[in-house]
């Protein structure tokens, strides 16, 4: 089996909604506007809802209420737009899986971190695709949710053998012959996000590896390592304690910071996670 074949196992089960897909192709068409994606919005009670509080979250902090979508989109910008539909769209397709399982919520708290901080550290090093980032962080595990609705009863085993991306990495790969890294990019492809995405979700465990993207795959892989070891204290809006995981020194070189600017990029990224 490819990880491929099993994406396709869950072509109907886990799909975008037609809204999500066509806003995806209208943002990558340099002829699109905001009022062409405003209108596909308003489509979707639910993504119009999104948009809407997001214009008016604390994060934009406008003294008035923003009550067209057309308003929040000239706004929140396009690239904020793409984080809001997929992050939207993405929690709708995988809702329902055993909660015996996976904890979803703890699930994308940790991927929400994982998101920020690969944005966070992205701009800090000053590349040019940074907000991208914030989806790769997203949808960075995406792979593991695949597996647990089509593999549970092999998963469940595979838990048994490590809790580490690293450590869940190695048994999939035992037994599956791939890993989720590998099974979450064939997902992002089938679904037909950018290549940035899918590359930086494929090589995330192995960035020296990566064939292009080489910089936003290495702030990705530093922020599954740091949100794993930092989501649990999400919500605590406390100065982090304890060590940070150990880094690779050539994956930190591709990002060219000083490693003693890593603290404070965790507790920076992880308070806009809260947010």
């Amino acid at each position: 089996m490819t990880p491929q074949e099993l994406v396709q196992e869950v072509g109907t089960l886990f799909s975008l909604p037609d809204a999500a897909l066509r806003l995806n192709e209208l943002m990558d068409d340099p002829r699109a506007s905001l009022p062409d994606m405003a209108e596909v919005i308003q489509r979707d009670a639910g993504l119009a809802a999104a948009v809407l509080r997001m214009a008016n979250s604390a994060y934009y902090g406008l003294p008035t209420k923003v009550g067209s979508v057309s308003l929040a989109l000239n706004l929140i910008g396009q690239r904020a737009l793409r984080n809001i539909v997929l992050s939207v769209s993405v929690t709708r397709a995988f809702k329902g899986l055993p909660a015996d399982l996976v904890d979803m919520q703890a699930f994308w708290e940790n991927s929400t971190a994982c998101g920020t901080l690969a944005r966070a550290l992205a701009r800090r090093a000053r590349i040019a695709n940074a907000d991208d980032l914030f989806l790769a962080g997203l949808l960075h595990a995406s792979g593991r949710l695949v597996f647990y609705a089509r593999r549970p009863v092999h998963y469940r085993e595979i838990l048994k053998g490590g809790t580490t991306a690293h450590q869940l990495a190695t048994e999939e790969r035992r037994l599956f012959g791939f890993d989720h890294a590998e099974l979450g990019a064939a997902l992002l492809a089938a679904w037909r996000l950018p290549p940035l995405l899918v590359t930086a979700v494929a090589y995330q465990l192995k960035p020296m590896q990566a064939p292009a993207f080489i910089r936003e795959v290495a702030a990705l892989h530093v922020a599954q390592d740091v949100a794993a070891s930092s989501a649990p204290q999400l919500k605590t809006l406390k100065p982090l304690e304890g060590d940070l995981p150990a880094l690779d020194p050539a994956v930190w070189g591709r990002l060219g910071l000083d490693p003693a600017s890593l603290p404070v990029i965790r507790q920076e990224a992880l308070l806009e996670a809260v947010e």
